[in-house]
Order: C-alpha cells, then structure tokens, then sequence
C-alpha cells in the first residue's frame, strides 16, 4: 500500500514539475513535450488514484466485516454462556412435564377444596397438610417463589407480602414435622 501512495505522490510531483517546465521560456517543440508528459503523468496519476480508492475502500469494507464477526462471534459466546446458565441455574423443570402437571393439578385441587381454609394457621388434617405442603414445595422448586404465591396462594399484588408470609409459614411447617 505504502508503493502505490508513493507512486501516487511521485506521479502527481512529476506532472507539476512538467506542467512548470512547460510555462518556462523554452522552445516551442520543448514546451509541447513537457505538457505531453505533464498529461501523461496526470492521467496515470489518476488511473492510481482510482486505484488507492478501490484499495481503501476494501479494506474498510474488511475491517468493517471483521469487526462485525468479532461482535457476532462475542455475542453467541454470550448466548451461549447464558444458555449454559439458564440450565444450571433456570427454572428448568427439574420434573418430566407429566409429573409437573400432576403436582399442579393436585395443588389447585387441594387448594380449591373447601376444607383448605387460607387463614394464617391450617387447620385441616395432617395428611391433607402434608400433601398440600409437598405439593407447593414442589412447585416453588420448579416455578418458584413469584409463581406459587401469584398461582397457588393467590395472593399476588397488592397482597405480595401476605403471600409470601403465608408461603414461609407453609414451608416452615414442613420442615418442623419433617416432611
């Protein structure tokens, strides 16, 4: 790159040492040469440029492409490392989808029925408690806190933190008769 700008600069040097020769008092058949060759060198000096265009432009074109790929290349690295994240970490179901809609079917079911009084105490049977309480704690470890208190307990909203008192009130319970 660096011989064409030199040529460049060499050819554009020449045409203007041509062109002041030809203005200098010289004979008529000397003056013609030196406008000849200042047109030549012109014309190739314009044939280079074009060149050092072309040149430029692909090798912005390039750089434009490379830094494209390079921010392609980080942002499926990302996708990627979140993606392994989201396995590790996510709310992926640790339950086959069968066994999950069976947990939530039987949730909403104990859930609905009338003897499961939402007061801040249960005061249904044990076995109806004990079931109830594995049922949510399955769901809050495959959904989560949000979806249990919003989906089960019903108390989203402006009731955000009643549910989520009553939630810990349902999983300490739990974990006090060993279930």
């Amino acid at each position: 790159m660096a011989d064409r700008w030199l040529k460049a600069n060499c050819l554009l040097a020449s045409a203007a040492a041509f062109w002041l020769t030809a203005l200098s008092p010289l004979p008529q058949i000397a003056k013609g040469i030196s406008y000849s060759l200042a047109l030549v060198a012109s014309v190739q000096l314009v044939q280079e440029s074009r060149r050092l265009i072309v040149q430029d432009a692909r090798r912005a074109a390039l750089t434009a492409m490379n830094q494209e790929l390079e921010q392609t290349e980080v942002a499926l690295h990302t996708q990627q490392q979140e993606q392994a994240l989201y396995e590790i970490y996510g709310a992926a179901p640790t339950y086959p989808p069968e066994v999950d809609r069976e947990l939530k079917i039987s949730l909403e079911h104990l859930y609905k029925e009338p003897s499961a009084d939402r007061s801040d105490e249960l005061q249904t049977s044990t076995s109806v408690t004990k079931e109830f309480y594995l049922a949510v704690k399955s769901l809050f470890e495959v959904k989560g806190e949000t979806y249990v208190i919003e989906n089960v307990l019903r108390l989203g909203g402006g009731q955000w933190d009643k549910g989520k008192a009553r939630l810990q009130q349902i999983l300490d319970e739990g974990q006090r008769n060993g279930w």
